[in-house]
């Protein structure tokens, strides 16, 4: 059984005009009163093809004594306050175990919180199930925003996958992969993995759209994207870090934890938000108390649970060095410098292939000493080359000595001979190198943070301009789809793809944000 209702709103003081929570009752504020009516199922929040409108889907209670389920929706953005703006309320009739939609056009484009709260017949309210969504919104008015051209690319991709990957499960967080077919684990949540990459696009986004006429909209997002993330930090065996999934019992990872830790550390240096600066710390500990050990000589584990790895890697190792530099340059403190060169210098004496100064996967122990380096997994991961690139800078910015930079240009001139292949675009009219296809593109963007650190000491564009001119015509060329999404297995355009992954769509999201800010920079 499924029950459908609909409610038009045309301007604010119809909004206003609806049964409205008393102004003290806030979403936020619901008081459980009594434990004979569960909370709605299957609460979710979407936006459909028109301006403005939000359709929330829920499943009743199986419950004899229900009478009815209270839809409240409120702006949430940084401009609104409760002085100004109260929640608005409507209650409908509801059927225990019933399945429902409920159709809200909102007033104006903004942030909403929209809750559903279930209602006995005796008055007893349920826990409050809520989310947080922006509506969807023409193009044309993203084009009258008139922003600049990378900036209006990266702002159009973002909007899309938030819309199509995030809040799509009771977890606030995001999906897999689009479109969702069901049958997937966790209600089709991504691995903490993509959840990182996700966040990684939102950080980028963030400091992409910062003086800019969407600048707001992506402030009023930090404390869903906060509380997104912190769904999967959890307490295991005592210690607190990011697992593949938040439950007790899910593998745990060092790399999982160190790509999160990077992306609190630059939100941190953007918003000067201590909860931030707190989590990339709580990441640090959590790399330096329990992944790093003599097993190898030293280097920072693959995985802590559910079996601790014995190999040391460089996915791990590499972004160690890169957080302790951050948190160097953040706060000053001796220990982050310290250990971030200690990390850099193992890399280079136990992962670099010396011939092209690119960087091994991983090290297993000694057979006869497992505190020595053994077997060398010595596949190439542009990834894993990409970070100590970045290191490599940042060292080179923190000390002046110029080892440091010597072995960045090394890097990043091997890097960008193995991953990037020359083409030629017709549909720029330019010859460049463009990315390889079939590569990652997830690992291709870590190491593109490399050769923007770069960049950022030299000016020098030539590995940056490439980059630039990949993404210009991945976005100018059939690579580009008609659901605004990319695909990722080749940008030179003419592949087909049915299903596309979080996990690559934020690292391409986060590639366009980086050159948005270069774009910035240099206007």
């Amino acid at each position: 059984m499924k029950t459908i209702y609909k409610l038009f709103i045309f301007n604010l003081f119809t909004l206003l005009a609806l049964s409205a929570c008393n102004d003290e009752d806030s979403v936020d504020d619901v008081i459980v009163a009594g434990d004979n009516i569960s909370p709605v199922s299957s609460f979710s929040v979407e936006t459909t093809d028109a301006d403005n409108e939000l359709l929330v889907k829920w499943v009743c209670p199986l419950n004899r004594d229900l009478d009815m389920v209270e839809i409240s929706y409120r702006d949430v953005s940084e401009e609104v306050t409760r002085s100004v703006y109260s929640p608005s309320c409507i209650t409908i009739p509801a059927e225990s175990g019933a399945s429902c939609e409920y159709l809200i056009t909102v007033p104006y484009f903004s942030l909403y919180e929209v809750s559903a709260v279930a209602i006995s017949k005796s008055g007893k309210r349920s826990v409050v199930e809520n989310r947080r969504l922006t509506p969807y919104r023409e193009k044309e008015e993203e084009v009258e925003l008139g922003l600049p051209a990378m900036l209006s690319r990266t702002h159009s991709y973002m909007t899309t996958i938030i819309d199509l990957y995030f809040g799509k499960s009771s977890r606030s967080c995001w999906r897999s992969n689009y479109p969702y077919n069901g049958g997937a684990y966790w209600d089709g949540d991504a691995l903490v993995w993509g959840q990182g990459a996700g966040l990684s696009a939102f950080v980028a986004v963030r400091e992409a759209a910062m003086e800019s006429e969407v600048e707001n909209i992506y402030a009023a997002m930090d404390e869903m994207m906060f509380k997104g993330i912190q769904n999967f930090y959890k307490k295991d065996h005592n210690i607190w870090a990011y697992s593949c999934y938040p439950a007790a019992g899910n593998e745990r990872y060092y790399d999982d934890n160190v790509w999160i830790g990077l992306d609190m550390a630059d939100w941190y240096g953007l918003t000067k938000e201590m909860r931030y600066l707190t989590q990339a710390e709580a990441v640090w500990r959590y790399l330096i108390d329990h992944g790093w050990d003599e097993t190898c000589g030293g280097g920072v584990h693959w995985r802590e649970l559910n079996s601790h790895t014995t190999s040391k890697h460089s996915c791990s190792t590499a972004p160690t060095a890169v957080l302790g530099c951050k948190l160097y340059l953040l706060t000053g403190e001796q220990e982050y410098l310290d250990w971030a060169i200690q990390c850099y210098d193992y890399m280079l004496n136990v992962l670099q292939d010396k011939s092209d100064h690119l960087f091994y996967d991983n090290v297993r122990p000694g057979k006869d000493d497992p505190n020595q380096p053994g077997d060398i997994e010595k596949n190439k991961y542009s990834y894993n080359s990409g970070q100590p690139l970045q290191a490599a800078c940042l060292l080179y910015k923190i000390t002046g000595e110029q080892k440091y930079l010597d072995e960045a240009y090394a890097i990043a001139e091997s890097c960008h001979k193995k991953w990037f292949i020359p083409y030629r675009s017709k549909e720029l009219n330019l010859t460049f190198n463009i990315f390889a296809p079939k590569q990652d593109m997830w690992f291709n963007t870590i190491m593109c943070r490399g050769f923007f650190e770069l960049y950022s000491i030299d000016n020098n564009r030539k590995y940056v301009d490439d980059i630039e001119k990949s993404m210009i015509h991945a976005w100018e060329s059939s690579c580009h789809q008609s659901n605004n999404l990319l695909n990722d297995d080749d940008l030179r355009g003419g592949t087909t793809k049915t299903s596309w992954e979080i996990r690559m769509q934020g690292a391409l999201v986060e590639l366009y944000a980086r050159l948005a800010v270069l774009e910035r920079e240099n206007r």
